[in-house]
Formats: structure tokens, C-alpha cells, sequence
């Protein structure tokens, strides 16, 4: 039975490592940041997959992307940690592990917990990705930009986006969830 799980978890995280891949190059560019798909995947990870797998699952596909394979809206390698929006993929990994967490740290989910739930992993995302693009902008890169330019680079025309995006991840969680759970528990 364990090794099942394992194998089931492993393919989960597989699983939601290439739905954020794929959600990498379904993009709008717009200056400074690309709208993706990239955040409804990784919410979603965290809103459905344990805290484990909903981690591996976001680190695996930074992983891969450090290693060189072109899976970042700009590519890949080590040296994409250089390039500012490299702060939102660090917070991908910590958002959908924080997330799963909460979830399963409470016995009952209710639709608005889940919500909550969301909307706090789209803040880690932004309160770790603003703030690293900032610190590469202009320390790293020497650049002058404001922290209200940042704001309003970085987050005022996403905010639409990332409703959009979190009110998917939630109902298409809310009608997942018990599949996985049930598959889940009875692996």
C-alpha cells in the first residue's frame, strides 16, 4: 500500500510539474512580466496534491528549469536566477507547499478555507516575487525604479489576471479534491 502511494504521489507531482510547464507557454508578453497560466497550475497543486507532492511538483519544475531545460517563460540555466522574474517561480515553490499545508492541517475544507486558502497563496507569490525582482533590478542590475513603480509594474495589471485565475483554481479544485482524496486513501 505504501508503495503505491508513493508511486501515486510521484505521478501527481510529475503531473502538475508539466501542467506548470505547459502553463509557462500559454502567455500574453506584456512589458516586464508575461501573463501565464503558470499560477492557476500552481494553486491549483496546492488547493489539491499533499504538502509533499504539491512541492516537489513546483520545485521539480524550477529544478528543471536551473538545469538548463527551456521550461522558464525566458528559458532555462542557472543563470535565470539573475533575471528578475525569477523571484515569482521561487514563490510558486513556496506558495503551493504553504498552501497544501494549511489544507491539511484542518480536518474540515469548507469552499470559503479553500478560498482563503487561494487568495493567501497568490500574496506569497507576490510578496516573494516583487521584493526579488526589486533586489535584482536595482541592486544586482544597478537600476532606480521606485517601490510604487514596482507595485504598479507588477501587481496592478495582474491583479484582473490572478482573479481570474484563483477563481479556476478554486472550483476546479472544490470538484477535484475528492477524486484525488479518494483515489488517494484508497491507494
Amino acid at each position: 500500500m505504501k508503495r503505491k502511494k508513493l508511486i501515486f504521489d510521484i505521478a501527481l507531482a510529475g503531473l502538475f510539474c508539466t501542467l506548470i510547464c505547459v502553463g509557462a507557454f500559454i502567455k500574453i508578453p506584456i512589458p516586464n512580466l508575461p501573463i501565464t497560466m503558470q499560477v492557476f497550475f500552481v494553486l491549483l497543486a496546492g488547493l489539491v496534491l499533499e504538502p509533499k507532492t504539491a512541492f516537489f511538483a513546483s520545485f521539480t519544475y524550477m529544478f528543471l528549469g536551473l538545469i538548463g531545460l527551456p521550461i522558464f517563460t525566458g528559458g532555462g540555466g542557472i543563470g535565470y536566477v539573475l533575471i528578475p522574474s525569477f523571484g515569482f517561480i521561487i514563490g510558486f515553490v513556496i506558495a503551493s507547499f504553504v498552501m497544501s499545508l494549511i489544507l491539511h492541517k484542518t480536518k474540515n475544507q469548507p469552499f470559503w478555507l479553500i478560498t482563503l486558502v487561494a487568495v493567501f497563496g497568490i500574496i506569497i507569490i507576490y510578496l516573494v516575487g516583487i521584493p526579488y525582482f526589486a533586489l535584482i533590478t536595482n541592486v544586482i542590475n544597478a537600476g532606480d525604479k521606485s517601490a510604487i513603480w514596482f507595485i504598479q509594474a507588477l501587481l496592478v495589471p495582474f491583479i484582473p489576471k490572478e482573479i481570474i485565475s484563483t477563481i479556476a483554481a478554486i472550483l476546479v479544485a472544490y470538484k477535484i479534491r475528492p477524486y484525488i482524496s479518494k483515489f488517494h486513501n484508497n491507494v
